[in-house]
């Protein structure tokens, strides 16, 4: 009955029945738009939901682990803060937030303690709601494991960047951007010290670890990223944005080892506040990177630009890349979407192409087609009339 009850908590609260209904809505919309720019999606599979429960589960257990190995203990109550400002964050713009609706809650309840948050329910039965002061270890302890789990899920979902939006740049040229906007809820398993409420229930879980009574609770927390890339490199910049967010992780476990030997108040809240800012900054100087890149997906008059490729198509087998130049298909130099799929239907079954890639450097891709019409193999370029 136990465990029933702790997984029920994770169920029944608003961030993850929220973070579903967000998911499907970014996948519909994701499908509308690239219907009406492409007329058909790239990706019709909804990959959004994919990520969103192979993450929670994934990173739930690596997660979950890692607190019952350090006992990560904090209080109801700012579970409760924590989930409110993390639904507001689901719903708002912006590359920080998920993780400023971690901070926030953190440094409010390390300044102000507990005559910040006193919560109590006066009815029938008389029912309080116990408040004893989480420490700010371990409030460091989580935001290290929070950290490590974006980490992974930035890695992991670093060339799922398919899906672009066409817009103009300063010359009136056509550009693409590319927009990465995927979220989780990942169950943790953290300690709550005391009773969770004041009742005579006897199903509540409640124990004792060295005389001290606690209680264990699956909490859902947000991980996720929402970024518009520019540039013509977003894997790439991924991969740099999930290895900095790494060794910030590195940095937060290094800071939680000094906190537990100096035990100072002062010194947990500022390192708080200071790995707070660096995320920040890390985010920023990504973002900033992204809009200096000069090499944007632009529209070619010498050639069909990749925006995108189809997954398990003769593209991806040919292993094409966004912003790779196709300049001629079998023997027949091509200029527009129309010419591409002209010079693909003078051999059904098989084409072989001449591409400039990123680097300025010439490449021949040839494979076989085997499904779908003979001018499908995969790729999205811009489209002839402009939507």
């Amino acid at each position: 009955m136990q465990e029933i009850f702790n997984f029920g908590f994770f169920i029944i609260s608003p961030l993850f029945w929220l973070g579903l209904l967000h998911t499907q809505y970014k996948y519909r919309q994701r499908v509308k738009r690239e219907r009406h720019l492409y007329e058909s999606a790239i990706n019709p599979k909804n990959s959004e939901m994919r990520t969103f429960f192979i993450a929670m589960i994934v990173l739930g257990i690596v997660g979950s682990l890692c607190s019952l190995a350090v006992g990560v203990e904090v209080s109801y109550t700012w579970i409760v803060f924590y989930e409110l400002l993390a639904v507001v964050a689901l719903f708002l713009p912006g590359t920080t937030l998920p993780f400023l609706a971690l901070f926030l809650p953190m440094l409010i309840v390390q300044l102000f303690g507990d005559k910040f948050y006193t919560l109590s329910f006066i009815g029938k039965k008389h029912m309080v709601l116990q408040n004893p002061l989480p420490e700010g270890i371990d409030f460091l302890a989580l935001l290290t494991i929070l950290l490590f789990l974006q980490y992974l899920f930035i890695k992991f979902n670093r060339k799922s960047v398919n899906s672009p939006v066409i817009g103009k740049n300063i010359r009136e040229n056509r550009v693409a951007t590319y927009l990465f906007d995927k979220v989780s809820v990942v169950p943790l398993v953290l300690l709550v010290p005391g009773d969770l409420f004041e009742t005579t229930s006897p199903f509540w879980p409640v124990f004792k670890i060295f005389g001290v009574k606690l209680s264990i609770l699956i909490v859902p927390f947000l991980i996720g990223l929402n970024f518009r890339f520019i540039g013509e490199q977003p894997a790439k910049i991924m991969q740099r944005l999930a290895n900095a967010i790494g060794w910030l992780a590195f940095a937060a476990l290094g800071i939680t080892i000094d906190a537990f030997f100096w035990k100072s108040p002062l010194f947990e809240v500022l390192a708080i506040g200071c790995l707070a800012v660096v995320y920040c900054l890390i985010m920023y100087h990504f973002r900033k990177v992204d809009r200096k890149d000069q090499n944007q997906v632009e529209e070619a008059l010498d050639g069909v630009r990749v925006l995108a490729v189809k997954p398990q198509t003769p593209a991806s087998k040919m292993k094409l890349e966004i912003g790779d130049l196709i300049q001629v298909v079998n023997g027949i130099h091509v200029t527009d979407e129309q010419s591409l799929y002209r010079a693909l239907q003078t051999s059904p079954t098989f084409c072989r192409l001449k591409i400039k890639n990123r680097r300025g450097d010439l490449e021949l891709k040839e494979s076989s087609i085997f499904a779908g019409g003979p001018h499908e193999i995969g790729i999205v370029t811009f489209p002839s009339d402009e939507k």
